[in-house]
């Protein structure tokens, strides 16, 4: 029997995932009944799922943000098909609403798709829990904070980032995106007092001179990790902001 020149072509198996632990970042209509699902998994990332008939569904609770899930998943390809869902709604003040959809889009914008992380997962589900009451500015940026420094894309800011030495109270610093803190002269453009420094490293958010250090230098590192992406979010709260 003479061997065959072509290599054997089978069909691959398809893909299950059963009872994964999740969250819906975003939801997109798609065609009449169905729904295109961006979804943070425990397990898996970040994937894409197509939620056929889901806007047919007499309950509509689990296809929402802020909803704890447990979901089924088939498919080899980018874009997943979900094949079961169930919710446990939790307990999120509808004032955060915004803040969450802000930190939903960083997330999605952020990790790579398909890429598992824990820490980040149980960050964001830190978040919610605390969610129950309306969010404090300073767990925010706590988040923001965490989230850059799980990815790798924040420095050490306890010392001196030229010359190594500890942030000293009585200096002044300027901070240097993807590099740290480094010392300059008081009247420098965006400087801060080594004061701010030392309380913000220590995770004391109680002045309000800390929290706009938190946030401009937040702001920054992640528009220039963002590399070029925009957050919608952002606009939206503007324009709320505008029109008050």
């Amino acid at each position: 029997m003479t061997k065959s020149p072509w290599p054997h072509l089978g069909t691959p198996m398809e893909t299950r995932v059963t009872d994964q632990a999740s969250f819906i970042l975003r939801r997109r209509d798609w065609r009449n009944s169905s729904l295109i699902l961006d979804i943070f998994t425990r397990d898996y990332g970040c994937i894409r799922a197509l939620a056929r008939g889901a806007r047919r569904s007499s309950s509509q609770a689990p296809y929402q943000p802020f909803v704890m899930l447990s979901i089924n998943w088939s498919g080899r390809q980018e874009l997943k098909t979900l094949t079961g869902i169930e919710g446990q709604v939790l307990p999120v003040a509808e004032e955060n609403y915004l803040a969450l959809l802000y930190v939903n889009e960083l997330i999605g914008a952020m990790l790579p798709p398909g890429e598992a992380n824990a820490e980040v997962f149980a960050a964001y589900l830190g978040l919610l829990q605390h969610a129950v009451v309306k969010l404090e500015e300073s767990s925010l940026r706590m988040f923001e904070l965490e989230l850059m420094r799980i990815l790798g894309y924040f420095p050490d800011v306890s010392a001196d980032a030229v010359s190594g030495q500890a942030i000293d109270e009585n200096l002044h610093y300027q901070f240097v995106i993807n590099g740290g803190f480094v010392a300059c002269t008081a009247g420098a453009r965006d400087s801060v007092s080594g004061r701010v420094v030392i309380d913000w490293c220590r995770g004391d958010y109680a002045g309000e001179s800390v929290l706009r250090l938190a946030k401009s230098v937040l702001r920054s590192t992640i528009d220039f990790n963002l590399h070029g992406k925009t957050l919608k979010s952002r606009d939206v709260f503007s324009e709320m902001m505008r029109r008050k």
